[in-house]
């Protein structure tokens, strides 16, 4: 090992992407790095996520830096590569450079990827579970090529969720451009995060335009997304729904409902419950840089797509891409319940306010003319008593517990038939973290079942990387009679990149 061409590489994983804040010209600067071998230079790399300047407004900038004051020599030739990586773990957008980097001097690579393409058009294929990952190769030396253990640091932007209720008692009664206000309280702190305050306005024509402003106590706190329901009789109607994510420059902490005073008015009898208008608003705010380290690794890693993609996934597992909802939405379930659940052997009690607002399809039974309406019960007798639970927890939480294959594909498969979208992320999440050979095709034929063209994709790749231990086996010939597209594909994929011998 002592010579050749040494090849270190960097992976950067950055949670929570989508939340970034950052202005044209701010930039997400990286952990330094170094290793033994590089002459003592250490290294960062610089991500501009809404461009390093005016020209470049829309295209994703990425640097490689040298410290000022690391003890290397003052000019460092050296080869390396620069990569956005795929959900899959490959490679997108590869550079390679040859530079000789003095101290304190940075290269950057102007990439051909958009903003609105990662985060909108691409983004199932850059962003799973919300993280970019970036990978930085540098090579030293020559001749025949040795790996050394590779570097992962994680950055992660900071989010906080909360739900909360806003509650106007004697609505009626509130006069023109008179603010109704309530503190928010943080969950992570015992302290007032934000404000949020109801008024309508006086003109006639509108019908009072009624409006909600929500503002974080501080500043630098950016509304990310929000929306707001109106909890009625049975019913959960949404009045105002938007996502910044993709504009930071557009301010959304003062928007009008859909719903003016005057049809609220009109329709009191199903809106105002006891006089009272009770809204539901969940908002998501970006809080700025919450985590920024290198992490310790195991030497027998590698930089093999999948291996990287599952690491990917099993950072979002562990960090939460999706944090809990508020301790408001979980306190529902000591009080009393109006629907249940109905398995072949037992019964398992809820909300129908939660289970509308969770999920479209536990709406549609609930508000539409079906019996589970009148019945107050809906029988999924096609689920086990430990999905049921398992799924409500989710509801109610935001979270799952001791997941093991065989109930997370369950789950998948509930999250999927009640459009409980978070729920299916995160099984699919646990599934390719645990994704082998042996169990390969079952989760092939799921995700073609469920359409779930993100992990078909996935899993696609894991067959085609590991095909000497998955042809060939029974459970490979099941899918010629129930997934025969799949075969084919996989099957013509692998003689045209000549990877069968």
């Amino acid at each position: 090992m002592n010579s050749g061409r040494k090849e270190y590489t960097f992976f950067w994983c950055i949670e929570n992407y989508s939340f970034c804040w950052h202005e044209i010209g701010e930039k997400l600067v990286s952990p330094p790095f170094t290793a033994d071998g590089l002459e003592g230079t250490a290294w960062n790399l610089q991500l501009y996520p809404r461009g390093g300047s005016p020209v470049l407004n829309g295209v994703i900038s990425l640097y490689l830096e040298r410290s000022a004051s690391d003890e290397g020599p003052e000019k460092a030739l050296i080869k390396y590569e620069l990569s956005f990586l795929a959900a899959c773990g490959s490679p997108r957008y590869s550079v390679e450079f040859d530079r000789v980097f003095k101290r304190g001097v940075g290269y950057e690579w102007y990439t051909f990827l958009k903003i609105d393409e990662m985060l909108l058009g691409r983004r199932a294929e850059f962003l799973p579970e919300d993280i970019l990952t970036v990978r930085c190769k540098i090579w030293k030396g020559q001749g025949n090529i040795h790996k050394m253990a590779p570097i992962c640091a994680r950055t992660r932007i900071g989010i906080e969720k909360i739900s909360f209720l806003h509650v106007v008692e004697n609505f009626s009664s509130l006069e023109p451009n008179q603010k109704h206000t309530i503190e928010i309280q943080s969950h992570s702190k015992n302290e007032c995060f934000a404000l949020s305050s109801l008024y309508f306005s006086c003109d006639s024509w509108l019908g009072g335009e009624m409006v909600v402003e929500i503002t974080p106590s501080d500043s630098k706190h950016i509304l990310s997304k929000r929306k707001i329901s109106l909890l009625g009789s049975g019913n959960v109607i949404v009045c105002s729904k938007i996502d910044n994510r993709f504009d930071v420059r557009k301010d959304i902490q003062k928007l009008p409902l859909s719903l003016t005073r005057q049809v609220i008015q009109d329709k009191k009898s199903e809106y105002l419950h006891g006089g009272k208008l009770s809204l539901l608003c969940e908002c998501v705010f970006s809080t700025g840089l919450e985590f920024d380290k290198i992490e310790e690794t195991e030497h027998k890693i590698c930089a093999a797509s999948v291996t990287l993609h599952r690491n990917v996934y099993k950072t979002a597992e562990k960090m939460s891409a999706h944090p809990n909802i508020s301790e408001d939405m979980k306190a529902l379930y000591v009080n009393r319940t109006d629907v249940e659940l109905k398995t072949q052997t037992k019964s398992f009690p809820a909300h129908k306010t939660v289970l509308c607002f969770r999920s479209p399809v536990f709406k549609a039974m609930l508000t539409n003319e079906m019996k589970e309406r009148h019945t107050d019960c809906i029988h999924v007798d096609d689920m086990g008593d430990d999905v049921v639970q398992q799924l409500l927890f989710f509801l109610y939480s935001d979270t799952v517990e001791n997941l093991e294959w065989e109930i997370a594909t369950q789950l998948h498969y509930a999250a999927d038939m009640y459009q409980v979208d978070e729920l299916k992320e995160l099984c699919s999440a646990f599934l390719v973290e645990n994704l082998t050979p042996t169990n390969a095709i079952e989760l092939l034929i799921m995700a073609d079942a469920h359409n779930d063209i993100d992990l078909r994709k996935v899993v696609v790749d894991f067959i085609l990387e590991h095909g000497e231990q998955i042809f060939g086996t029974e459970e490979w010939e099941m899918i010629t009679e129930t997934n025969p597209l799949s075969y084919c594909f996989i099957t013509s994929f692998w003689d045209c990149c000549n990877w069968s011998k």
